[in-house]
């Protein structure tokens, strides 16, 4: 037990099923928060996030796929990464909720996915530093540096898979922010002024794709690349927000079916 979360391990149903682990903040309100890491997908460092979460909204954050334990190969596929979600969804074996997902910097996309992927279940997505366009010159160069011949045999894996997704969704970014103009679901995107390894042109950019109702765009002054962790009740109130939107949305939604 870590506080009120605890670490759980499940199956994950990919393809070839995997088992992972998660952190999951177990509780009895109405909303869960799924949260897509980033890359290396690292959930410690959410802890703070965590111990500082609403009462009653429920969390689960994920080691994704190719991170477990036990996980030799990066898993660069998207349709993989979101299935991961699939344990957690209305009627999976976690219980129903009413869901909510979030994605930080690589995992941003990822989140935008999952909503697009299961509609109606997933009922809105906040974005951190999503990584949408290209990192920063400079991260970039370093992540291009870890295939230079004679010192990629000393690259550490974890990094060789950081940098197998970076490159493998350069060919599913374009399909995806192509398919967020059929986004219904509301979308908070929120961005630090001072993010060093993903510029807030990015967040611009994401802006840009989706539907002039569905966005909403908040630039944090000062902000770097770790919002949920510098400001973790500022990414709260951003998740409490595309809640309240989503909760509107259901509102609307059920009195036009009773007056239809």
């Amino acid at each position: 037990m870590f506080g009120r979360y605890r670490e759980i391990t499940y199956t994950a149903p990919l393809k070839t099923p995997i088992d992972t682990d998660a952190y999951h903040l177990q509780a009895n309100g109405d909303w869960r928060l799924f949260v897509f890491t980033g890359t290396p997908s690292n959930k410690f460092i959410y802890q703070r996030f965590l111990r500082v979460a609403p009462h009653g909204l429920d969390v689960v954050v994920l080691t994704r796929p190719g991170f477990g334990r036990g996980h030799e190969d990066p898993i660069t596929d998207f349709d993989e990464q979101v299935a991961a979600i699939r344990p957690f969804l209305p009627g999976g074996e976690f219980g129903d909720k009413k869901i909510v997902t979030m994605g930080v910097s690589y995992g941003g996309e990822l989140a935008l996915k999952a909503a697009l992927d299961f509609p109606g279940q997933i009922l809105g997505v906040v974005t951190v530093a999503a990584l949408i366009d290209e990192p920063h010159d400079y991260a970039l160069k370093l992540e291009q540096l870890g295939g230079e011949s004679g010192i990629e045999s000393y690259v550490p894996n974890r990094w060789q898979k950081v940098r197998a997704e970076i490159a493998g969704r350069r060919a599913q970014i374009g399909p995806l922010m192509e398919r967020l103009k059929s986004l219904k679901a509301p979308v908070e995107v929120m961005h630090g002024d001072f993010d060093a390894l993903v510029p807030r042109s990015n967040a611009e950019t994401l802006m840009g794709a989706l539907p002039e109702s569905v966005g909403a765009l908040e630039i944090v002054p000062g902000g770097t690349h770790y919002l949920e962790g510098q400001y973790p009740r500022r990414v709260h109130r951003a998740v409490q927000r595309v809640i309240e939107r989503a909760e509107s949305g259901l509102q609307a939604a059920q009195s036009a079916g009773k007056t239809a």
